[in-house]
């Protein structure tokens, strides 16, 4: 019987990212420095072991979302003197390498991917950029350790640790990590370094099963005190408060269109296409878009089918709770709270689904 679960210790799991960042570029998350322990912020950076001691491998999802590391924000899909897009050459080209790995991602993030590569990978054509680092990222996850008040996953039918769509994953306990290989891309680092991964223990699964509850029961009291919906809930009732304009323009009265909300959110995914000329060479280059932009949906001729600001936001609710569960089945929304914390607005997602459950809403008063 192939063994899936390991330990490895702190020390080992350091030295096992120092060695394999000698041939693949290694993203861990880091700490930001924070006097209060519930407004620590997370961010990937790459790996470099004299900072070992900033490095965490539990804690919460990271501010910036794992959709970047395998559809950037920004990046020239055609142009110079190349006489076309090679996605293997190009990427190699500006990472130094074909393989990227990063760790510490959480299940969040992780449930996002089906809806990823469903838009660019099962279309008719399929995005060779998105493919390319797809196949080339090997992605090393990890429990949460403790939640924040903006996390809601179990709502939307997560859990606070990843359960598929990971190579490794690691359950942090006292001074090592419960590792559980989840592909043939995490078998094989598994075989290639055996020394460092030991036998699973009982009690070390005991460990691991007990941080996981006591993380869920916290948010589940989260959700509970605020009163956010579930995805029973939420089912059908967008589209049932989709011409409730007093919702939707109440909603968006406070909203800036900084696009926030879409940057962060793992699993918006919305681009924009774009020449531009310099040195006398001409490029293509592609960015995220948000659908909160005002000229988002603008066509030719200046028509705007979204012109006022409410449609936007009615738009972004529709896609999420009601577009992708009728064609995919998937609620495009993994309760990562991140759009809360972005918001300048002060826009609470969790506070608008419960407006469309009951059919009222009204913006609380800004913190």
């Amino acid at each position: 019987m192939l063994v899936t679960h390991y330990s490895i210790t702190k020390s080992d799991l350091f030295d096992l990212l120092a060695r394999l960042a000698q041939t693949s570029r290694v993203f861990v998350p880091y700490s930001c420095d924070s006097q209060r322990s519930e407004n620590i912020r997370f961010y990937f950076g790459e790996f470099d072991p004299s900072r070992e001691s900033a490095v965490e491998l539990g804690g919460v999802r990271q501010s910036q979302p794992f959709k970047s590391f395998i559809s950037p924000a920004r990046e020239t899909v055609m142009g110079g003197n190349e006489p076309g897009p090679k996605p293997a050459q190009r990427h190699s080209l500006r990472s130094g390498t074909g393989r990227v790995i990063v760790a510490g991602v959480k299940a969040c993030d992780l449930s996002s991917l089906i809806l990823q590569d469903y838009v660019y990978l099962k279309g008719d054509v399929k995005d060779p950029f998105y493919a390319f680092r797809r196949d080339n990222t090997l992605i090393i996850s990890c429990d949460c350790t403790y939640a924040k008040e903006t996390c809601f996953c179990v709502a939307m039918g997560g859990r606070p640790y990843p359960t598929k769509d990971f190579d490794l994953n690691l359950s942090p306990q006292d001074g090592f990590f419960v590792v559980e290989v989840g592909s043939d891309k995490g078998r094989e680092i598994v075989d290639s370094y055996k020394t460092f991964f030991k036998n699973c223990k009982n009690r070390d699964f005991s460990g691991r099963d007990s941080m996981r509850e006591n993380v869920g029961l916290q948010i589940q009291d989260f959700i509970k005190k605020r009163g956010t919906p579930d995805t029973a809930a939420i089912n059908g009732n967008v589209k049932k408060s989709y011409d409730n304009l007093p919702l939707w323009q109440d909603a968006a009265s406070t909203c800036v269109e900084c696009g926030a909300c879409n940057l962060v959110c793992p699993t918006c995914h919305c681009f924009l296409l774009f020449d531009e000329s310099a040195r006398q060479k001409i490029g293509r280059g592609k960015v995220w878009d948000a659908c909160l932009y005002k000229t988002f949906a603008k066509v030719a001729g200046n028509h705007n089918p979204r012109k006022y600001l409410y449609e936007r936001m009615r738009n972004r609710f529709d896609k999420k709770f009601a577009f992708f569960p009728e064609v995919l089945g998937y609620f495009a929304c993994t309760g990562c709270g991140r759009c809360i914390e972005a918001c300048p607005g002060n826009i609470d997602i969790r506070e608008v689904l419960k407006g469309v459950v009951t059919g009222k809403w009204k913006k609380p008063p800004h913190d």
